[in-house]
């Protein structure tokens, strides 16, 4: 499990204050859910990290900002299954739901969650945690993509680079 490397990698502070839900189940199942090139899991705790660091930084509440981010994506549902198009819409409420109902959450928490698909889905921000967890989360997704684009473009070129070698001329 990738994600055990990454806790073991956690600022201690960052780590005290995630803890608690890295311990629930339901969010450990998110490390079953693809997302982009990770599992909703990896890339929660990515956007988790970095924003906790750059709260720390700028003199946010980095508590409220690394909890709201690890629960961004706490969706709990395969994005593949269905309800993809409705997926960037729709999930930011559905993860909110699921903390709700598991967590008890303060407002800047609750805020993150709902707003970090802004402006895709969603209403406007309502804390600068909640910008900057957007922001984060949009620079680590931009990542991911482009490092899934990258594989697939290496595989389409090799096959298809394979085919017009092996066609004669």
């Amino acid at each position: 499990m990738i994600y055990a490397d990454i806790i073991a990698k956690l600022d201690p502070g960052h780590r005290a204050t995630i803890d608690h839900l890295l311990l629930h189940d339901d969010v450990l199942s998110m490390d079953g859910f693809r997302h982009h090139d990770r599992t909703a899991l990896t890339h929660s705790l990515a956007v988790s990290t970095n924003a906790y660091r750059w709260a720390r930084r700028l003199g946010f509440d980095a508590e409220s900002t690394a909890r709201g981010a690890l629960l961004h994506d706490f969706f709990l549902y395969d994005r593949r299954d269905g309800l993809k198009h409705r997926h960037p819409t729709r999930h930011a409420r559905v993860a909110l739901g699921n903390a709700k109902a598991r967590f008890i959450l303060n407002p800047v928490e609750s805020d993150i969650i709902l707003t970090h698909m802004w402006p895709v889905g969603g209403p406007f921000y309502s804390y600068r945690e909640s910008i900057l967890v957007s922001l984060v989360d949009k620079i680590v997704s931009t990542k991911e993509v482009l490092i899934l684009l990258g594989r697939n473009v290496t595989r389409w070129t090799s096959i298809h680079f394979s085919r017009l070698a092996d066609s004669p001329a």
